[in-house]
């Protein structure tokens, strides 16, 4: 048919470098599908109704490429880390953002939302905040 209907929230969607978008169901294999393939990016959507459900408490970096966020319902505070210091930006529904990469961020979610990212595949770096 050429035609693949999937759930954003159940669905991880592996776009390969060839080309090649792939819906996974969403499962840590998932994730180890994409990590070993030759993804160049992963699309997906997050439904945080808790804090935790974002790790706001470990800071992310994508040193292999640049991280698309776009709130579709909700709010969530995106903190980045600069030589400055910390920077909040809140996000409001229906915005979005690039985070560059090699940017250290988190989420702090500030209400139940909804917000579907691109993320570069494989390479992700965590440490924790510290307060």
């Amino acid at each position: 048919m050429g035609v693949t209907l999937f759930d954003p929230l159940g669905t991880l969607v592996r776009l390969d470098v060839d080309g090649r978008a792939d819906a996974l169901p969403r499962s840590p294999d998932a994730w180890r599908q994409v990590n070993r393939a030759k993804a160049s990016r992963v699309l997906g959507m997050s439904e945080p109704k808790r804090p935790e459900d974002l790790h706001p408490d470990n800071w992310e970096m994508h040193p292999d490429g640049d991280e698309i966020l776009h709130l579709v319902e909700g709010d969530i505070d995106l903190v980045v880390e600069d030589e400055s210091g910390e920077i909040l930006l809140p996000l409001a529904r229906g915005q979005s953002c690039v985070v560059e990469r090699g940017t250290w961020h988190r989420l702090l979610l500030r209400a139940p939302s909804r917000l579907m990212f691109l993320t570069p595949a494989g390479g992700t770096r965590m440490r924790p905040h510290e307060v």
